[in-house]
């Protein structure tokens, strides 16, 4: 098995790259570095310098290594900087993530997991929240997320 790890220089995504290969499983990486290091990758892991919204780099990358399942941590997560960017943010969140579920839809790749986020929500009504609780972004970033969610949800992945 082999998992395509997105954003995998970031923290999170740094950790489950970690994770992964401490179990014994194939994993590779494709990460811009615009807000993550290359240092934080475990050297197990193959690093790809690029973009997920490269259609043709995806699809490549995803041939190449045989990819089984994509874990997508790759995305801006700033929320104040989503308010004064909101384009850029919807771009890097929403646009480039229907990319990378495009590629995956043409490589054959059906195992696909996103990390998201509680700023769907908004302000929930109660606490703790639960994925029960209707979505109700209040940022650029919490719309970009829940955008990506609706688009896995409609192509079922």
């Amino acid at each position: 098995m082999t998992v395509l790890v997105t954003g995998g220089a970031g923290y999170i995504g740094s950790h489950m790259v970690l994770a992964l290969t401490d179990a014994g499983i194939d994993t590779v990486v494709v990460d811009n570095l615009s807000t993550g290091f290359a240092w934080a990758i475990s050297p197990a892991a193959k690093l790809v310098r690029g973009n997920i919204g490269d259609e043709g780099l995806m699809m490549q990358v995803m041939a190449e290594h045989k990819v089984d399942a994509v874990m997508h941590f790759a995305g801006s997560i700033v929320v104040p900087d989503s308010v004064s960017d909101p384009l850029g943010y919807y771009l890097n969140n929403t646009v480039n993530s229907r990319a990378l579920m495009h590629s995956a839809v043409k490589s054959g790749v059906k195992n696909f997991i996103f990390s998201s986020t509680a700023a769907v929500y908004g302000n929930p009504k109660t606490l703790p929240v639960t994925e029960a609780e209707a979505p109700a972004p209040i940022s650029p970033y919490g719309t970009s997320k829940w955008m990506t969610e609706q688009m896995l949800q409609d192509s079922h992945l």
